[in-house]
Order: structure tokens, then C-alpha cells, then sequence
């Protein structure tokens, strides 16, 4: 049986039919290859997204952390501030307050350190040197002392204040060598400095008594004079 020219046009058109239906598959094809490398690198990618936006979260959270830390250090150090300008400021109300009872204090000493033998029996001396004690107690309870200040001692600036000097021999120079008026503290905070005398020591004696001398001897020779 011969091939005919009907037989070979229809084999042309299934091959040419055939041939069209594979290139629209192998295009598919093609298409499909880059679709599947990119769903599989999609999720590694957002993996890193996720993990870079951790890190800033993490970041912003320690740095809050760290401004709630200063924060409260800095409002721990205020109050702390605060109570101690607070308790030092009722402290110097305290201290103004008790100051005044000094000077009717020092009144009272010095009366009962000059007060004659012939006053001291009467009952009403009694009653003031009740006075007396009883400031001298308010004082005590108020936390209120007197500065410890003992003839011969060394002279403190922050506690002492010179009114001047005495000659002594007993005394080195540059000592106290007397105490006018008591100082008083209350704690640490002082109320009124110790008035004291300093002593210019005993070669200061020594020279005072030498100048005398002298004076007196030519006082003496001035008087007299020469004879007729």
C-alpha cells in the first residue's frame, strides 16, 4: 500500500499539533523551577527579618531597663537628700531656739560665782539656784552640752575662741590658760565657741617682772638724786 499525498499532509499537521503542545509545557516548566527556589528561600528570609527585629526589641528593652535603673537611683538619692536637709534644718531651728537660754544660764553662773557667804543660807538663793538646774536640765535633755575646755589644754579654733592672752607661768605659751565662758554644742552642731585666754608663757613672766625692776629702780634713783 503506497503512501499517499493526503497521508503525509495529515502527518504533518499531528507533528506540527504535537510540536505546539510541547512548548507550552516546557515553558511551564521553566516557570515552575524559579517558583520553587523562591518559596524556598522565603522562609529563611524572614527568619532573618524576625531575628534582626528581635535584636532592636531587645536593645529598646535594655535601654528602658537602664533609664528605670538611673531613674530610681536618682529619685532614691533625692529623697535621701531631701530627709538629710530636712533633719539638719530642724536641727538649726533646735540649736536658734536653745541658744537663747544661754545667756540667762551664763547670768546665773556668774551670780552664784560672786555671791557673798552672808546670801548663801537664805531660802530664796535656793530658789534661783532651782533655776538654774532646772535650765541647766532642759538643756541636757534637749541634747544640749557644755565644750569640754580644761585650763592647759590646747587651743582649738573650730571650738575655742581667744579673747587674749594672760601671762602664766604654769601655762606653756600658746595653752589656755583661762576660761571666761562656757561653749556649748548640741551634737556636733556648735551652739557658741568657749571664750578663753591664752597664756603667752613664763619667759613672757620673766620679762614682765624684769621690766618692773627696772622701773621701779630708776623710779627709785629719780627720787633720790644727787645729794646738796
Amino acid at each position: 500500500m503506497g503512501v499517499t499525498l493526503m497521508d503525509v499532509s495529515e502527518r504533518g499537521e499531528e507533528d506540527a499539533a504535537m510540536s505546539e503542545t510541547r512548548e507550552p509545557e516546557a515553558a511551564a516548566a521553566g516557570d515552575t523551577a524559579p517558583d520553587q527556589h523562591t518559596a524556598a528561600t522565603a522562609p529563611a528570609d524572614r527568619v532573618a527579618t524576625l531575628e534582626t527585629e528581635l535584636e532592636k526589641e531587645r536593645a529598646a528593652a535594655l535601654e528602658y531597663m537602664q533609664r528605670w535603673q538611673r531613674a530610681t537611683a536618682d529619685f532614691s538619692n533625692f529623697r535621701r537628700r531631701t530627709e538629710q536637709e530636712r533633719d539638719q534644718q530642724q536641727t538649726l531651728y533646735r540649736a536658734q531656739a536653745l541658744a537663747i537660754i544661754l545667756p540667762a544660764l551664763d547670768t546665773l553662773e556668774r551670780a552664784f560665782a560672786t555671791l557673798p557667804t552672808t546670801l548663801r543660807g537664805y531660802s530664796w538663793i535656793d530658789g534661783v539656784a532651782l533655776v538654774q538646774i532646772q535650765l541647766e536640765g532642759t538643756l541636757r535633755n534637749a541634747g544640749v552640752g557644755p565644750i569640754a575646755v580644761e585650763v592647759g589644754a590646747e587651743f582649738d579654733p573650730r571650738r575655742h575662741e581667744a579673747i587674749g592672752e594672760v601671762t602664766s607661768a604654769e601655762v606653756p605659751a600658746g595653752r589656755i590658760a583661762a576660761v571666761i565662758q562656757r561653749g556649748y554644742a548640741l551634737g556636733d552642731l556648735l551652739l557658741r565657741p568657749a571664750l578663753v585666754q591664752l597664756s603667752r608663757g613664763a619667759e613672757a613672766t620673766t620679762e614682765a617682772t624684769t621690766e618692773a625692776t627696772t622701773e621701779a629702780t630708776e623710779a627709785d634713783d629719780t627720787a633720790g638724786g644727787p645729794g646738796p
